[in-house]
């Protein structure tokens, strides 16, 4: 058998990196032997080795690791900046596993012990067959292209859609660009958004097309016609046709479409459908559709098992109409019932005419039967306005027939005629309203309307009552700072009322609005009472109803009661919800603004269950965040409902606004929102809602809470030790006693994370191997739930994979193994709590650098409002003046402003016609002669001096201009004898001659 010397050897293009020849020559023997023919340049430094690798055409990098004047991980940085993809061996003679790991993870293909070098020729050989299949799959991914580009060329100029759909993850490969013509989107954006062409369908199409791809790839192929809503608001019609493309084992590999745009065509046919379909007086559905429509809600609804509706709806003595008034008059009726029960609905809702004078509606998708009564309610409602008619004022009532799918009927015919006996029914009992088929359901109605009438006299009968629950102020260790008013309804004979029951029917009847006065008034007296008792900056939390915030009034409400009750406004809080404020948002922002003006706390309650939009709460004046009880039941176990809660506080702390989280029903979730910093908690944990004389028990004897967890502090270091071997705790916690550690030991997953939300830990090292769950898999929830902490691996089991990428994706901070060093896990222990605190540090120096600029940012926005009012205080006062010096000039007699020097400042238009020296900037001596200017310097400022002046006699005067003009100096006043006489400048007026003064 040949040996590799006598063989073909293969040529290797060799770069190594070594600064000893004995071992360089080593190496040359070893991979000679291994059948390779090395080509070898040997470099030493760093700028040899960047000299080299500009020659290019190097096959492999072989490096050592400890150099005198250079080192392999510099000689990797350099490689890699070269060239990413070039394969390079590490091959030392002494390099540890941390290191090693170090490596690979910087891009190292392997590391080869000098002393195993029998592991180099297998480990270049795989390198180089990786780097040629690299290059391989370059070339056929550049042909690749070069050919897709084309095709995409070609399909691009189709007028049809062309699209392909991968198998079996049904992600979208493919579409050309008249996709973005026909459907308004770019493609980039259904390409990347799996969603989103299902988004774009037509809501009543969307659950048919939903099923298409799977229907296609089960069938191999398919064709539909549907409906897509463009981003313009225009509808298009579209003709799809799938087939599936299959691989050459027969396995399913992509479905391939084409879609034609089929608009113009499917208008036509709808014009033709809506003449065969719909009724021609109100345009409604008529019975062959509405049977058609119900027929397909019953397919539909046995599969999902959901509750349908069937209302029957007869307009009570139309016959009388038509005899009285006549048919025209009669059409015109039926028109508004259609038109005010279609308004009355939901848009999924189907109203169509069975014909004469009744109606049906379909109500698919009902959550609850007992929803059925109160659309029932609100149609006979909607019909019982006056209908006004060429001068004709017709009241109308209409009676209700209500049948269910699947309990009163599972066919058309069955529903349809219950529903018409239960609307007889309705008859009978008197017009205007609405029976059930089932007595059953005829039972809850009632007890709904005895509830609507009860409540009307709840208030007078004294049955409404509130209850308060507390909130505690975690940055006070638990005190009570505020408490929540709850109405609740203990009714005479049916006793407790569940507010979820009443509120809506209160809501809905308008009764809320007098109920919710009440509650306002009721909330601020007793909370006027705790303010002058216990704590003067204690709040109580009072919920606007939708009613309630819509009235125009509202703010005009809230000042009545505070006025009356003498609470001051800053310990009165309001809460709306996401949703109610978002409803109208100009008004909305109106309304929170002028409450936010008296002094009013405002809060958002159930915050994240509604639009949680950054716009609305930069918009609107808000103080407070409330998070909803949804995302703090599972918070110490959902990772998701931890970040939420978590980005919540964050989210609000940045705003500078509070956090209230409702719903704290134990220790755990308590402990989680204490170290997230959350300002306020409410629920169970600390206090059901109880009546007034228990909240003020609670508020003179205090909760009876312990200490709350809170964020580490600078001295306080808590380390956290996870091991199922008590030996290895013991011997853990003897070696760092010494430490001034606050050490927590658990023995299993569960026990840790209890500990982990109840105390502020810095640091958890978890042992690898562990019955529940492993330590990496322990410290990857460790980094959801707590990302600030530092997390290491103790074990004496390597698992190399699983410890990579845990440390790749910064699950963990260090791997140790055991037996440990007691040193070196004394420094590395010291090492992570700096890391964690330093991390702590600059976090918080982000945070309150986020918030200094947030404050900075509001400074500069109010500075530039008032510079805006002052730039137009000036304009004004500029104009103002403009305005005074144009009045000055125009006046009818001689005016000389002089300042304390004698020189002149102002001279209106008269006196400049007898002086026209008189300019602004001249002495008054100058410009006046010199004997009249001295006996006017000399007058007396009480004095009048008669003059005359160009024929004309005068009453000179000097007067002190006033101070609080901000002027200094003297107005100079030539008033003519005849004016000072009778009030007229006639020029004859007699009087004693004046002194000459030309």
């Amino acid at each position: 058998m040949n040996s590799p010397e006598a063989s073909v050897l293969r040529h290797l293009r060799l770069l190594l990196v070594e600064d000893t020849q004995d071992d360089a020559l080593l190496l040359e023997r070893t991979l000679k032997k291994g059948g390779f023919q090395p080509d070898t340049v040997r470099v030493q430094t760093a700028v040899d080795l960047e000299a080299a690798l500009a020659a290019d055409g190097w096959d492999l990098v072989i490096s050592d690791y400890t150099m005198p004047e250079f080192s392999g991980l510099q000689a990797l940085a350099i490689t890699r900046q070269h060239d990413p993809h070039l394969p390079f061996i590490i091959v030392s003679g002494n390099i540890g596993e941390d290191v090693a790991v170090g490596a690979m993870r910087a891009g190292a293909q392997d590391y080869v012990l000098k002393s195993n070098l029998a592991r180099l020729v297998p480990a270049i050989a795989r390198e180089l067959e990786e780097a040629d299949a690299r290059r391989r799959n370059k070339e056929t991914e550049a042909a690749l292209n070069q050919f897709q580009e084309r095709l995409g060329s070609l399909l691009g100029s189709l007028g049809d859609i062309v699209w392909s759909v991968s198998l079996p993850d049904m992600h979208m490969d493919y579409l050309n660009d008249t996709a973005e013509a026909i459907c308004g989107r770019p493609v980039s954006e259904l390409l990347s958004n799996p969603k989103a062409w299902l988004e774009m369908v037509h809501a009543e199409d969307r659950e048919r097309m939903r099923r298409y791809i799977d229907e296609t790839a089960a069938k191999g192929s398919n064709s539909a016609e549907y409906r897509i809503l463009r981003p313009d608001g225009e509808i298009r019609w579209l003709f799809d046709r799938a087939r599936v493309i299959v691989g050459d084992n027969g396995e399913p590999l992509r479905i391939d479409g084409i879609t034609t745009d089929v608009t113009h065509y499917q208008q036509q046919q709808d014009l033709l459908y809506k003449v065969a379909h719909h009724d021609a007086l109100t345009g409604l559905p008529n019975r062959g559709l509405m049977q058609d429509r119900l027929r397909q809600a019953l397919h539909q609804h046995e599969k999902v098992n959901e509750a349908l509706a069937v209302l029957i709806i007869d307009v009570d003595r139309f016959k009388t109409i038509n005899d009285s008034l006549g048919h025209k008059i009669g059409d015109q009726v039926l028109l508004e019932v259609g038109h005010r029960l279609r308004q009355a609905l939901r848009i999924e809702d189907t109203v169509a005419r069975l014909g004469g004078d009744e109606f049906v509606v379909l109500l698919p998708n009902v959550a609850q039967e007992d929803h059925v009564a109160v659309v029932a309610r609100k149609l006979v409602q909607a019909i019982a306005p006056t209908i006004e008619i060429e001068g004709h004022r017709i009241h109308c009532s209409a009676s209700l027939g209500i049948s269910l799918f699947p309990r009163d009927g599972d066919s058309v015919e069955a529903l349809l005629k219950n529903a018409d006996v239960a609307m007889y029914e309705a008859k009978r009992a008197g017009r205007d309203t609405f029976r059930f088929y089932a007595a059953a359901m005829n039972a809850g109605a009632s007890r709904n309307l005895k509830l609507e009438n009860a409540l009307h006299d709840a208030l007078a009968r004294n049955e409404l009552d509130l209850h308060y629950q507390p909130q505690i102020d975690l940055s006070r260790n638990g005190a009570i700072c505020g408490f929540e008013a709850l109405l609740r309804w203990n009714h005479a004979e049916l006793g407790f009322v569940s507010p979820a029951e009443f509120i809506p029917i209160a809501e809905e009847t308008g009764l809320i609005v007098p109920i919710g006065e009440w509650v306002l008034a009721r909330a601020c007296r007793q909370a006027k009472q705790w303010v002058e008792t216990f704590d003067t900056n204690l709040r109580v939390a009072v919920n606007l109803s939708a009613r309630q915030f819509s009235l125009p009034n509202l703010p005009q409400v809230v000042a009545a009661a505070l006025k009356e009750t003498g609470l001051p406004a800053r310990n009165l809080e309001l809460e709306v919800t996401e949703s109610l404020i978002m409803q109208d948002v100009e008004q909305s922002a109106h309304t929170l603004r002028e409450l936010k003006a008296m002094g009013i706390t405002l809060a958002v309650d159930d915050f994240g269950t509604g639009y949680s939009s950054l716009a609305y709460l930069k918009r609107f004046p808000l103080d407070i965040l409330k998070i909803d009880k949804s995302f703090v039941a599972e918070i110490t176990s959902n990772p998701d409902d931890a970040a939420i809660c978590s980005s919540i506080i964050a989210l609000a702390h940045s705003l500078r606004k509070k956090v209230v989280a409702e719903g704290v029903e134990n220790e755990a979730q308590l402990g989680f929102l204490a170290q997230q910093h959350c300002d306020r908690a409410q629920g169970f944990h600390f206090s059901r809602p109880v009546v007034a004389a228990a909240a003020g028990e609670l508020l003179h004897n205090g909760l009876s809470l312990g200490p709350l967890p809170t964020q580490a502090s600078a001295r306080t270091r808590t380390l956290l030790l996870l091991d199922d071997e008590a030996n290895i705790l013991t011997s853990l916690k003897r070696l760092l006693r010494r430490e001034g550690y606050n050490i927590l030991i658990a023995n299993n997953s569960t026990e840790a994370f209890e500990l982990l939300s109840a105390n502020p830990v810095g640091v958890v090292i978890s042992d690898q191997r562990m019955p529940d769950m492993t330590g990496t898999e322990f410290l990857k929830r460790v980094k959801e739930f707590y990302p600030d902490t530092t997390r290491m691996v103790l074990s004496g089991y390597t698992d190399l994979q699983s410890v990579i990428e845990a440390i790749n994706e910064g699950s963990i901070y260090r791997f140790l193994t055991k037996p440990w060093d007691d040193d070196q896990l004394r420094a590395v222990i010291r090492d992570a709590f700096q890391q964690q605190e330093m991390a702590q540090e600059n976090a918080l120096l982000n945070q309150q650098n986020r918030e200094n600029t947030a404050r900075l940012q509001e400074m500069n926005e109010r500075l530039e409002s008032l510079l805006s009012q002052k730039s137009d205080r000036i304009a004004r006062d500029e104009a103002l003046i403009g305005a005074a010096q144009e009045a000055f000039y125009q006046v009818p007699v001689p005016l000389v402003g002089i300042d304390d020097d004698g020189m002149v400042v102002l001279a209106n238009s008269r006196a400049l016609e007898l002086w026209p020296e008189a300019l602004p900037g001249s002495d008054l001596v100058e410009a006046l002669p010199a004997e009249l200017a001295a006996r006017l310097l000399s007058v007396a400022a009480a004095e009048s001096l008669p003059l005359e002046i160009g024929g004309r006699r005068y009453l000179g005067q000097r007067q002190r201009i006033d101070s609080r003009s901000g002027g200094t100096g003297w107005l100079l006043t030539f008033l003519p004898l005849s004016l000072a006489a009778t009030g007229s400048p006639s020029e004859t007026a007699p009087g004693a001659i004046p002194p000459r003064i030309h």
